[in-house]
């Protein structure tokens, strides 16, 4: 008992210090990380980790830890963790159980048998040192699960009580962050770039997070899903043919190693064409990401994905019989000086048509066709294919839908 109190009394000393660098956080663009390298030192912990789960779309959308190695060291560790199946992993299960209480910790129920033999704990958690783990909920309510992790090694063994209890003084601060700052950790359809867009685009679109999870959908991909076979929607999850699954798995873990380890190399996932091997679609992969992806560690972002159908082109008329796109054409003329030809190249991109097929449509060639492109991205001042769509669909005002006429 003596002992017990001793530590706390040390741990005390140390209460101040940690609650001022939590209010720091929301002011410091380091604030997680000052916070938690200075908590890994006093507790001697391996891993401070804060997580978020949208129960809205079913993803993980937020995932930060600072350790006590250095970041190369959990690159590889990180982005397996958060690509492999949550199914597979114990702790997922007993921390979102409804009627727990208080402090989750792994070592009440995971084994030292379970962990000889998983390939979670072998290859993943244990080279970083993480063999235990204690969780607590910052905000769990029916959309979303904030929560806030200390790991621990096996020599170190787990937090005990006495250390539990020294967190749960931190936790109401710790709250009132997270609280204030809600909108870090969850999805808002409402800031993704393209969100509004794909709703009215006659080409199949998708959202996923970049472990393959589907966030939303247009009704035309639904009636592509309903149509290929060879495509799916399991537990919101896309599977593609087995042949480009692995590939395709590969790619977006690619896609999040770069984001969070390697920015300088994302111009190389703006508009990928992915390389299927059936022929029964070709794919287009765009990463999204908005200033709130690119402002705040953690945030994870979302792919668009293009479906191209059309391995028969859809001719200029047959476009024309379907309900379609009015671009108001002297608004975007007056504010961007758009030619005809621009115009009309627009009208028909707005309209989902492939590159392919509005060369057909205008009776251009596809290098003219480009020519057409850079023209409008230099006058409209948009860099892709997917900022110069939304430009085009994102201003309410600027176009009309019209019935068959």
């Amino acid at each position: 008992m003596e002992r017990k109190q001793k530590i706390m009394e040390n741990l005390d000393l140390y209460y101040n210090e940690l609650r001022d660098l939590i209010y720091q956080i929301t002011v410091d663009k380091d604030g997680w990380l000052n916070f938690s390298k200075r908590l890994l030192h006093i507790l001697q912990a391996s891993y401070v980790h804060i997580q978020a789960i949208d129960f809205s779309y079913h993803v993980l959308s937020y995932s930060y830890g600072v350790g006590d190695l250095p970041v190369e060291a959990y690159a590889a560790a990180e982005l397996d963790f958060l690509h492999y199946p949550i199914d597979s992993d114990p702790r997922w299960g007993k921390f979102l159980y409804p009627e727990r209480k208080g402090w989750y910790q792994c070592h009440t129920h995971v084994t030292d048998e379970f962990v000889q033999q998983s390939e979670l704990y072998q290859n993943i958690l244990l080279p970083c040192h993480l063999r235990y783990v204690a969780t607590q909920d910052l905000i769990w309510d029916e959309k979303l699960c904030v929560f806030w992790s200390i790991s621990t090694s096996q020599q170190r063994q787990p937090l005990n009580q006495t250390e539990l209890a020294f967190l749960d003084r931190l936790l109401p601060h710790l709250k009132r962050i997270v609280m204030v700052q809600r909108f870090v950790y969850e999805f808002s359809l409402e800031n993704i770039v393209g969100y509004h867009l794909i709703d009215r685009i006659s080409q199949p679109m998708m959202l996923l997070n970049l472990s393959g999870h589907v966030v939303h959908y247009n009704q035309t991909m639904q009636s592509f899903l309903e149509n290929n076979p060879s495509l799916d929607v399991i537990d919101h999850k896309l599977i593609l043919p087995e042949c480009d699954q692995q590939q395709f798995t590969a790619t977006l873990y690619a896609i999040e190693k770069a984001f969070r380890y390697q920015q300088d190399q994302l111009q190389y996932f703006k508009e990928t064409q992915f390389p299927a091997v059936t022929t029964e679609y070709s794919l287009i992969i765009d990463l999204l990401t908005s200033e709130k992806e690119m402002s705040f560690f953690g945030v994870r972002p979302l792919v668009m994905l293009t479906f191209d159908t059309s391995m028969g082109i859809t001719l200029k008329n047959n476009f024309n019989s379907k309900q379609k796109y009015y671009l108001a054409h002297g608004d975007l003329k007056q504010a961007y000086k758009l030619s005809k030809r621009e115009l009309e190249v627009c009208d028909l991109f707005v309209n989902g048509l492939n590159l392919e097929q509005i060369s057909v449509s205008c009776n251009i060639t596809l290098g003219s066709l480009r020519t057409y492109l850079k023209r409008i991205f230099a006058k409209t001042q948009t860099n892709s294919q997917t900022e110069l769509m939304r430009l085009l669909m994102g201003v309410a005002m600027d176009y009309e839908i019209k019935e068959n006429q």
